[in-house]
């Protein structure tokens, strides 16, 4: 058997690249000429050069694979218009499933995001696959992007392409690079975060997506999606518990999220039409919280059988990754 991983620099992939290996799976990884592969190092694999963008690159990557795990989903990095953001999220995703209908591969399971999740009408009843997306936020280009992404792959496997698709909730563990949802860890840390946006929120340790990831290929049903997710908590419960871990205190004050939404748009604008510089933390990321709750998963645990170990220790290897590589 033999994998290619998208996005095998980020959090997800690299541990994907590593739950692959120690299966005995040969793998291949595509990555940009620019990339940093300092958390790939020393591993058994074969890197390939090139681009999304480029469906030549793609292709030629894509041969003698019989397996692709996309973890490289479009994620734009600034606010932009949405229009420009789904012209380039369907750009990548559609040279990734042509260059996979080249190869005439045999299963693709492409990692979705949990936003792609709709909300039930019934506020007792927890969101599953059946609900569909809807934005109370037509202008934020992360949320439509992605939903276009999917959209696309489940188009392509109703006309008999082999995807699955998986919807991660919030991730927790090492090789958090960038970082994204470790943030959180590093920032309560350091002591740097003494309010929080309170609502739900469903955790996982990024391993058991990555193991989640493989038990698609093998067991998922094609263009199903399926959540991989396991502790349904509060914001509040899981910086209690980050701090436990990281023996600090935790944030205290709870923001009202319309406050901090407001708040950073006018943060957006004022980096850059005063400052002249793009801003740490977009508008776009602050009204992502608002689509994150409460996820039954028991399609997902059912069908594929994948593993949902304690958090706690995803937060003590996740800390000791930031503080082994000066984040903390």
């Amino acid at each position: 058997m033999k994998a290619l991983v998208l996005g095998a620099t980020g959090q997800l992939g690299n541990n994907l690249v590593r739950v692959l290996l120690a299966k005995g799976t040969k793998v291949r990884v595509l990555v940009r000429p620019n990339s940093k592969l300092q958390t790939l190092i020393g591993l058994d694999i074969q890197s390939m050069v090139g681009d999304l963008n480029d469906l030549e690159s793609l292709s030629k990557a894509c041969e003698g694979i019989h397996v692709i795990y996309h973890c490289a989903g479009y994620y734009p990095s600034q606010t932009i218009p949405v229009g420009a953001a789904n012209t380039q999220a369907l750009k990548e995703i559609r040279n990734v499933l042509n260059a996979a209908t080249r190869a005439s591969i045999n299963r693709l399971v492409y990692a979705s995001t949990l936003t792609t999740i709709g909300f039930p009408k019934d506020p007792n009843i927890m969101a599953d696959e059946k609900h569909q997306f809807a934005s109370g936020y037509p202008d934020n280009p992360y949320l439509m992007s992605k939903a276009a992404m999917e959209r696309e792959v489940i188009k392509a496997a109703k006309t008999g392409f082999p995807a699955v698709i998986v919807n991660p909730t919030v991730l927790l563990g090492p090789f958090d690079s960038k970082p994204t949802s470790g943030k959180q860890i590093v920032m309560i840390a350091k002591g740097m975060m003494p309010g929080y946006i309170d609502g739900l929120v469903n955790v996982i340790d990024v391993r058991d997506v990555a193991s989640g990831m493989i038990c698609a290929a093998e067991r998922g049903r094609i263009g199903e999606r399926y959540i991989l997710g396991n502790w349904n908590t509060t914001q509040k419960s899981l910086n209690s518990l980050i701090a436990k871990v990281a023996r600090v205190n935790g944030p205290r004050v709870p923001i009202p999220f319309e406050l901090v939404r407001y708040g950073s748009k006018i943060g957006e604008w004022a980096f850059r039409n005063i400052f002249g510089s793009t801003p740490p933390i977009p508008s776009f990321f602050v009204e992502m919280a608002r689509h994150i709750q409460h996820y039954d998963c028991s399609k997902a645990i059912r069908e594929l059988d994948y593993p949902r170990n304690p958090i706690e220790p995803a937060i003590r290897d996740a800390l000791a990754w930031f503080q082994d590589n000066q984040y903390v």
